[in-house]
């Protein structure tokens, strides 16, 4: 088995053999349902569409990503397993892709426990599928990010709270950004928000598979990635 593959499997026993995984991805469908259905009421509304859910969905996935990454490697340095990895033929870049895809895996089954609520809104009337899987496909890219950035988060500290603090601070700022766009000019609105997860995910949305929202994504995932490499690197060089 590949190293990456090993270590993502190993990481995945982890966090499903423990109920913090089980009860993040519970709280995160129960609270993707309540915004759904009780508040915006989506099944009663009339039109057949999952672009109210899906900014729900990836607003929910601010908080999901960074409580499914924040362990990834903060507690294998607060235990001091992370030592035992190291002396293991595992290069830093082996081990901190296999953390993330592991957070990656275990995000994409919370976002295949909403796919219920689509299925729910084709049995309501006629749905583009178009949309749907570009929306999708949009949340996986945004998961994937937000996954980098959480497993750098937790490469920084051994206290998986700071972590998760650290990694919902960083990844609120591009949302932020979006929703401070009223304010910037107008001349400067169509790059800025570019910038922003929200128009990323949006533009998906609409069913157009655009390779430069897929390459925002991809930024921004091998950004995450780098900096958690490079704190793994530097701890090793201090020892």
């Amino acid at each position: 088995m590949p190293p990456v593959a090993t270590v993502a499997r190993r990481e995945l026993l982890i966090l499903f053999g423990q109920p913090v995984a089980w009860l993040a991805l519970a709280g995160f469908v129960s609270l993707i349902g309540l915004l759904t259905l009780w508040k915006d009421d989506v099944l009663a509304g009339g039109v057949a569409s999952m672009r109210g859910p899906f900014w729900w969905i990836a607003s929910c996935l601010l908080l999901l990503a960074p409580a499914i990454a924040m362990r990834s490697i903060a507690e294998e340095r607060r235990s001091g397993s992370l030592h035992l990895l190291a002396t293991l033929p595992l290069t830093a870049v082996e081990i901190v892709v296999g953390k993330w895809a592991a957070a990656v895996v275990t995000l994409a089954v919370g976002l295949a426990c909403t796919v219920p609520l689509a299925v729910a809104l084709f049995a309501l009337g006629p749905v583009d599928p178009g949309p749907v899987v570009g929306g999708y496909v949009g949340l996986l890219g945004l998961a994937s990010a937000l996954a980098a950035v959480g497993v750098a988060a937790s490469a920084a500290t051994e206290s998986q709270v700071l972590a998760f603090l650290m990694a919902l601070g960083v990844s609120a700022g591009p949302v932020v950004v979006g929703a401070a766009l009223p304010l910037v000019a107008p001349e400067w609105v169509s790059t800025v928000a570019v910038l922003t997860f929200q128009f990323h995910v949006e533009h998906l949305a609409r069913g157009v598979v655009d390779l430069r929202s897929m390459a925002f994504f991809l930024a921004v995932s091998l950004v995450g990635l780098r900096v958690a490499v490079l704190q793994i690197e530097h701890r090793r060089l201090a020892r």
